[in-house]
């Protein structure tokens, strides 16, 4: 048996490349990543690691930062238009064994970001260059939201990855100070 394709309006090749154009490139209309006001617009240094992005992507900034190890990768995703992280965790331990696995929860208009966010994890793992498989899933928000939301997450398996093993795969990888010329909004 053949399984039909569903055909929706719109999805002819300009409606998908300009689904993806987010992707590809930061717009100057939304610079800095972060919101007008954040402290790094006047010094023009926005990028993944500035010191300013966990109260600057929250929606509590004095109440609920982001924590310090997620937050460039939330950055990150806020960053290529396509996603808007509603939820973030590092991880944590508790009582000498992992207790709360790192994740990032989001929301997304395009479907086809969820897929190319799926494809670059996948070859970022066939690379091994995550020490962990991670996944990108539908989950449960709340009960009265009816927003289609996603997780960012370590796969879940047989075997328990490490909290640093899961950690270290947050971390940036940013390059040089010179690579965040690419980040920094056009003069």
């Amino acid at each position: 048996m053949r399984i039909a394709r569903n055909k929706k309006p719109g999805d002819d090749l300009n409606t998908v490349r300009g689904k993806l154009a987010g992707l590809v490139q930061a717009h100057p209309e939304v610079w800095p990543v972060c919101g007008s006001g954040c402290p790094s617009e006047q010094a023009r240094r926005c990028h993944c690691d500035c010191p300013f992005i966990p109260q600057a992507l929250s929606d509590s900034p004095v109440e609920h930062p982001l924590e310090s190890l997620v937050a460039p990768l939330v950055y990150e995703l806020h960053r290529l238009d396509g996603f808007r992280a509603c939820w973030s965790c590092e991880g944590h331990d508790r009582f000498g064994s992992l207790w709360k696995q790192p994740q990032i929860w989001f929301y997304t208009e395009n479907q086809i970001h969820v897929r190319v966010l799926a494809d670059a994890l996948s070859a970022l793992q066939l690379k091994k260059v995550l020490r962990t498989d991670w996944e990108v899933v539908v989950t449960f928000s709340d009960p009265d939201n009816l927003d289609t939301t996603y997780a960012l997450r370590p796969k879940q398996g047989d075997k328990t990855p490490t909290l640093d093993n899961l950690q270290a795969d947050l971390i940036p990888r940013c390059g040089d100070r010179d690579s965040y010329r690419s980040f920094q909004r056009p003069l």
